[in-house]
């Protein structure tokens, strides 16, 4: 009797708090309905723009539903750059080259094996029409030599010395084609090239979550009911938060990012400075959220109810996968997130040297949030005002 009492109890404390509720059934739902959409159909084309490619290599690559589209004169770097391509294949001489941006494997990484395949494909091809073509002048000379007298077979049979041989060998160790990284080298791994979308996903994570934390504390000690039982202005106190906890984010996104780049090596193509600009407006963006959405929980497990709801879904706009091949409504919602405008401006600092000139959009987006939600985190004071 004692562990159904137990057992009732708990069921209707779950029944009573809508929030677990949500958790349990909406969330998932609403999570596993996300990556369906986000995640790209393996179906989808890879487009490949070809610059005096043989006709033959074309053929093939559209018979594995690879989308081809013929150039002439283009720059690779700038044709890629604005999106027309996932890469660009040129044929010198009986050589190929394909030339990726190298920024998102899970794009370039099928346009690689497709290309790859393609023109090893056409060279076997040529193999086989050459030996076949051989063997078949063989053949005729054999039938010629045996409609000659004897006579004449046997001085041409003294003429062929038993050393002729004909190489067949081949190099199976050669590559099908070079591969021209735009950013980073063939050495550059997965981890290279997410590792900058993580670094700023974890200053989120972590600020939002701990200062979410911290702020329930404070109210459920009494501390901010004391504190605005004073003449203190609900304006100052939000203020006195942000720099009180902004500090400790600075310092928490220092570490990340030192431990980032010292002692797991990542290479950076831009300038550490400017890593740290993006990531200390990212963490002040996730401080004033987390202080923001405390305002709503009573208790620290409601507060970890809104990492599937507020954190996981931001990890997909982040720059790990292309938006560009995403559902259009989704396209529309990846904006408004901030991880999606600083993981993709860590990634245009860490992989391809970019400045703080060509990031004004995601800074004055992140500075704006900033604001944002410290007016927000003012107007929510009010709520807690009893004097």
């Amino acid at each position: 009797m004692k562990i159904l009492s137990l057992i009732k109890r708990i069921c209707k404390q779950v029944l009573r708090d809508k929030r677990t509720l949500a958790l349990l059934f909406i969330a998932p739902i609403l999570v596993i309905s996300l990556l369906n959409y986000i995640f790209p159909d393996p179906d989808d084309e890879i487009t490949i723009a070809t610059i005096n490619v043989d006709t033959e290599i074309i053929d093939i690559l559209e018979e594995e539903d690879v989308h081809v589209k013929e150039e002439q004169d283009i720059d690779p770097k700038s044709y890629l750059q604005n999106g027309h391509a996932n890469g660009v294949l040129e044929e010198t001489d009986e050589e190929w080259t394909l030339t990726i941006l190298n920024d998102n494997p899970i794009d370039e990484g099928p346009a690689i094996q497709q290309s790859s395949q393609a023109v090893m494909e056409r060279n076997i091809t040529n193999l086989a029409d050459n030996i076949e073509e051989l063997v078949s002048n063989m053949e005729e000379m054999t039938q010629a030599l045996e409609q000659m007298p004897p006579e004449i077979q046997q001085n041409i049979d003294s003429e062929i010395t038993p050393d002729t041989e004909i190489d067949t060998d081949i190099d199976m160790d050669e590559e099908a084609l070079t591969v021209n990284y735009i950013y980073g080298d063939e050495d550059q791994t997965f981890f290279d090239i997410i590792n900058p979308v993580l670094v700023s996903f974890f200053v989120f994570f972590f600020v939002f979550l701990i200062s979410g934390m911290a702020m329930l504390k404070e109210r459920s000690s009494g501390t901010l009911e004391k504190l605005l039982s004073t003449p203190i202005k609900k304006s100052e106190i939000v203020f006195g938060y942000l720099f009180g906890y902004g500090i400790f984010a600075v310092l928490q996104t220092a570490v990340i990012i030192l431990f980032s780049v010292y002692i797991l090596d990542m290479d950076i193509a831009g300038s550490l400075v400017n890593m740290f600009i993006i990531n200390i407006l990212l963490s002040l963006v996730a401080l004033g959220l987390g202080l923001l959405l405390s305002t709503f929980v009573k208790s620290e497990f409601q507060m970890m109810q809104f990492i599937p709801l507020i954190i996981i879904p931001q990890i997909f706009f982040s720059g790990m996968l292309k938006v560009e091949t995403m559902e259009p409504w989704l396209q529309w919602i990846a904006p408004i997130m901030p991880l999606y405008h600083a993981g993709n401006a860590m990634i245009d600092i860490v992989l391809k040297g970019v400045g703080l000139t060509d990031l004004i959009w995601p800074l004055s987006f992140l500075a704006a949030l900033i604001i944002l939600f410290t007016l927000l985190n003012i107007l929510g004071m009010r709520r807690y005002r009893k004097v």
